[in-house]
């Protein structure tokens, strides 16, 4: 036990054994945003081990251990993260011996030589532990959790990966074939993307697994499952490089629609019913239908848009059937209906 104590204070450097110099960077990170990400590579050239101590309380708006993930998520390997989950006082009015709780809550974490952060406090909590404080503004980088919280669309360059899902609003699409789905979900994505470099529009996978594995013949129950399966990772993974709003071409209460179109039956139960979208918008089947190569055939879109209606009420989702025998009527309509939702939920 000696020895390992002993190689944990020592590190080899420029031929010489010398101590390790430990870093603290505490904070909320509600949520980790590119500024904390600044901070914590600056402070990871100036130390030999950077611990990242996600501080928390029940009454924040965004749980703790789910913002210590975020940052796991965020920070380069090698850096420390810890977690203090504890109801501590916040400001140094709210408790005579704040300096002092909060030494000995961070004494647990061992002895640190540098603290860094943004905030006025790092100095007067370095003194209290001992350390060095290396006080690092917003001059470089101007962002702050509270204008992410309030406004994500304007700061959403500022958001992690990690992050992004958290804070983004998915719009759906459902519909019979040649409703205009398709051509709908581009048509949002475009009109709704702001951050313009980021995609975020997230396409139909059914329809790409047709047409390289089934080209429309012998569909069996397992097909659908690696539908659903596939489409929910490709979202996934998506999200986190998409931007502030999320549009996605059917899910998987489409995918049962098909199932129950091509097979006669489905089976609800076996589909990973959860995580569903903020806003679907369903299309009716009033506009003419188009056979383009690929398409099943007119008499099943009345019948499929039903069921899909029946879904989305079942399930007690929010959704907007998307009407009209126009383009025109239907692309302003679905337009009007993501700036009312949008402006609601910001």
């Amino acid at each position: 036990m000696l020895c390992f104590l002993y190689w944990r204070l020592l590190v080899y450097y420029n031929g010489e054994w010398r101590l390790v110099i430990r870093g603290l960077y505490l904070g909320k990170f509600m949520p980790i945003h590119r500024g904390h990400l600044y901070v914590i590579k600056v402070a990871s050239q100036m130390v030999d081990e950077l611990t990242v101590l996600v501080c928390s309380v029940e009454s924040e708006p965004i749980d703790g251990r789910l913002r210590a993930e975020w940052v796991r998520a965020s920070v380069p390997q090698g850096v420390v993260v810890q977690e203090l989950h504890e109801e501590m006082p916040q400001l140094p009015e709210d408790d005579v011996n704040f300096w002092s709780i909060w030494r000995k809550a961070i004494n647990q974490y061992g002895s640190f030589e540098k603290v860094f952060g943004g905030e006025e406090y790092v100095v007067r909590l370095a003194e209290e532990i001992g350390a060095t404080p290396i006080p690092l503004g917003r001059d470089t980088i101007n962002i702050s959790a509270t204008m992410i919280r309030e406004n994500p669309s304007a700061s959403w360059p500022y958001v992690p990966p990690a992050v992004r899902p958290y804070f983004q609003r998915r719009v759906t699409l459902l519909g019979p074939e040649s409703s205009g789905k398709s051509t709908l979900a581009a048509a949002l994505a475009k009109r709704f993307n702001f951050t313009g470099e980021l995609s975020n529009l997230m396409n139909e996978y059914g329809r790409t697994y047709d047409v390289t594995m089934k080209k429309g013949r012998s569909w069996c129950r397992e097909d659908f499952q690696v539908i659903a399966n596939t489409h929910i990772a490709m979202r996934k993974a998506l999200a986190q490089h998409a931007g502030h709003i999320l549009i996605e071409d059917t899910d998987v209460i489409q995918t049962m629609a098909w199932e129950r179109t091509l097979l006669g039956d489905v089976n609800c139960d076996s589909y990973p019913l959860q995580d569903f979208s903020d806003l679907y918008l369903l299309m009716s089947p009033e506009v003419p239908w188009i056979d383009d190569g690929t398409r099943y055939g007119e008499q099943f879109r009345l019948d499929m848009f039903n069921f899909l209606k029946t879904q989305l009420e079942n399930l007690k989702l929010p959704y907007m059937v998307i009407g009209g025998s126009e383009w025109s009527v239907r692309e302003r309509l679905a337009f009007e209906v993501v700036d009312r939702f949008l402006s609601e939920t910001q």
